[in-house]
């Protein structure tokens, strides 16, 4: 197995120039799509349009050809039909392009003529160093670059974030940015692999375990080039980053469209759990699963035990939090009898009467305007009694005092606090900035527990290494 540095890809993810091979005036075109969605995202580099038969787009000027263009070029997108791309690959290895990405579909992934057709745009892609994403996939999203072909028709949040994603679905990695986004996380980068010609996801991975800017890095999966050297990376990475991992293909069916979807076999499932198990990677099932992990990895603190405690301003809430929080091994158990009595007292005139001080803490119904400080106090109290603790709550997480409040507590005392909004309709500008935050939030009580329960499985993985 040779052991080779991280391909370099600083400017794959935040490149000074792009040409854009196939540019349309038509922004229903990707040609044009890709060129409007920099443009409005305001990209800071030099656009290069590439079409023969225009001499400007979108107030661009024009190239024939990308050995055309007068200035080094760090990345070319080929929105271009596929018998097209060896000869558009070529120029891009006589201009010495960094980085291209291939969109197009009709290589390996269908079958013999495809492979030969993706053999040789690979091999003239060597010829002049150029590094090649896809064919056969969405591409890049770049938040430090500005570069979106994912999703190029929509908007998308452009703070830098601490989340790297490569997956061999455009489905997955379009989800991933639209709804992962939605629920507040912030991406290093987002990568739609395609058929890893020439990068794969292996690189993607060994760049963002050394990348200081990626704090979690997370995985869709149908299967793997180089399985030995996945493993080695995992091994290398997990102690000091979360690695996030949806393998796809569980079922036979599943498999069998995953061999036919990307042009690569499914591997075994069985063999994938003992390989997380053996690597610390963590397992996810399901598109949503894999979301709500990431904002779990996103809390920059893990318990440290079991002890799980509940604040809660709904009854029903508390059944599903204790019935979830048991089938998972984590422990509910009541707080000491100082600490009940303290609740009591301070809780007294605050809250209708309830006699449930124990642990859940039901406040039945926090004064409107003054729950965050109710909240903020109670938590001052317990924490120290539990490793964790889950809120679920009608105080406003749009509050950025509340919040504030509960960062300061969580980086104090080590410990993390996930959050669930009573009304999350109304709730869902402060669930956002929650996660921003490092406080995981979720609208059901069941997902934010099977996140917990991650996280002391991680903690306890990183125990056994010290």
């Amino acid at each position: 197995m040779t052991h080779h540095l991280p391909p370099d890809l600083k400017y794959l993810f935040d490149p000074r120039s792009v040409a854009i091979v196939g540019a349309s005036k038509d922004e229903w075109k990707s040609g044009g799509m890709f060129i409007n969605s920099m443009l409005q995202d305001k990209y800071a580099g030099t656009i290069y349009p590439i079409n023969r038969r225009e001499t400007e787009i979108m107030g661009l000027r024009c190239y024939p050809a990308v050995a055309d263009i007068p200035g080094d070029v760090d990345l070319a997108v080929l929105a271009i039909p596929a018998q097209a791309i060896p000869a558009a690959m070529e120029d891009c290895a006589r201009k010495r392009v960094k980085f291209t990405v291939v969109h197009a579909v009709g290589f390996s992934e269908m079958g013999s003529e495809g492979k030969e057709l993706e053999k040789k745009m690979v091999g003239i892609a060597r010829s002049g160093g150029v590094r090649v994403i896809g064919p056969n996939c969405m591409g890049i999203f770049t938040s430090r670059g500005r570069v979106n072909t994912v999703v190029p028709y929509a908007r998308m949040p452009l703070d830098p974030g601490g989340v790297g994603f490569v997956g061999q679905s455009g489905w997955v990695s379009e989800m991933m940015l639209r709804l992962g986004s939605a629920r507040g996380l912030r991406f290093s980068g987002i990568i739609s692999i395609g058929n890893q010609s020439d990068l794969t996801l292996e690189d993607l991975i060994e760049y963002w375990g050394s990348d200081p800017d990626t704090k979690v890095i997370v995985a869709y999966i149908e299967g793997l080039k180089d399985p030995e050297r996945f493993v080695r990376l995992a091994k290398e990475i997990c102690p000091h980053k979360p690695m996030i991992i949806w393998k796809a293909g569980s079922s036979e069916m599943g498999a069998r469209s995953a061999a036919s979807h990307t042009g690569s076999l499914a591997g075994d499932y069985q063999v994938f759990q003992a390989m997380c198990r053996q690597t610390g990677i963590i397992p996810a099932f399901g598109m949503e699963d894999i979301i709500d992990l990431a904002v779990a990895f996103s809390c920059p603190v893990l318990p440290s035990g079991n002890d799980l405690g509940l604040l809660i301003e709904a009854g029903g809430g508390a059944v599903a939090s204790s019935d979830a929080a048991t089938k998972m091994g984590l422990r509910i158990k009541p707080f000491s009898a100082g600490l009940q009595a303290k609740l009591a007292e301070y809780l007294k005139d605050r809250v209708p009467p309830s006699n449930n001080r124990k642990n859940p803490v039901d406040l039945v119904w926090a004064p409107i305007g003054g729950a965050s400080k109710v909240y903020a106090d109670c938590l001052e109290m317990i924490m120290p009694e539990v490793d964790a603790c889950i809120v679920i709550t009608y105080a406003f997480l749009q509050e950025e005092w509340f919040r504030q409040q509960l960062v300061a507590l969580r980086d104090r005392l080590g410990k993390p606090i996930l959050l669930i909004p009573a009304n999350p309709p109304d709730q869902m500008d402060g669930m956002i900035s929650a996660v921003k935050d490092g406080l995981p939030t979720y609208v059901m009580p069941d997902n934010a527990i099977r996140c917990m329960a991650a996280m002391l499985k991680r903690a306890d993985y990183l125990a056994v290494r010290r």
